[in-house]
């Protein structure tokens, strides 16, 4: 069966139209949404072990993973530490002094902090690696009606650009879990992208919106 010319240019169009499409439910849409929401991100981030900096700690106290991720801090050159005393948090009462450490941030350091950097949920300061860039949609769930939206789950891999040599030290990664899942080799994750007038964005940019 032949098809004539008028046939293929409207498929033609169609196929260009959709291609151009915002608000189409497609792989690339999804990638510009994600990669947009890794833009407004300074990159891999691990969060201070403390708010405040310098901060002290008692030797042998019972927050060990506070500890363990300030010496991984002092081995990538971020942090220091001293020895100091410090008043006691255990047996005995807070009167008596007792053996502690004390971190600061070196001059590379201060250098490389990051406000406001942390985690979501605690948005203390610290430092980021590289920035993060969408490889590839892997692929995404049709769109359906949720909580007033149109909703897809999309499921992709990333990597970090350019990170420093302190990102990839085993004791960092170690410590610190999604810096280590971020160094290697494209992993995996999955974002939720909300329908909007403007095309798919990010739940996150969506949220902060205003939404």
């Amino acid at each position: 069966m032949k098809t004539s010319v008028a046939a293929i240019a409207a498929i033609s169009v169609l196929f260009v139209t959709a291609c151009g499409d915002k608000k189409a439910a497609s792989k690339e849409n999804f990638k510009t949404a994600i990669q947009a929401y890794f833009d407004s991100k300074p990159g891999a981030c691990v969060g201070l072990p403390d708010k405040q900096m310098p901060f002290k700690v008692e030797s042998g106290g019972f927050r060990v993973s506070r500890i363990d991720q300030a010496d991984a801090l002092v081995e990538a050159g971020l942090l220091s530490k001293r020895e100091t005393e410090v008043p006691s948090t255990g047996y005995f009462g807070p009167n008596k002094m007792v053996p502690g450490v004390e971190y600061s941030l070196t001059d590379e350091g201060a250098k490389q902090v990051v406000k406001s950097a942390g985690s979501d949920f605690d948005k203390r300061d610290g430092f980021c690696a590289g920035k993060y860039q969408v490889v590839e949609v892997i692929n995404f769930t049709d769109p359906a009606e949720a909580y007033g939206q149109k909703l897809s789950q999309a499921n992709y891999r990333y990597k970090v650009e350019s990170p420093p040599a302190w990102a990839k030290l085993p004791r960092m990664q170690a410590v610190f879990p999604q810096l280590a899942k971020d160094m290697k080799d494209d992993p995996a994750d999955k974002a939720v992208l909300v329908s909007t007038s403007e095309g798919w964005l990010h739940e996150r940019v969506f949220k902060g919106k205003g939404n």
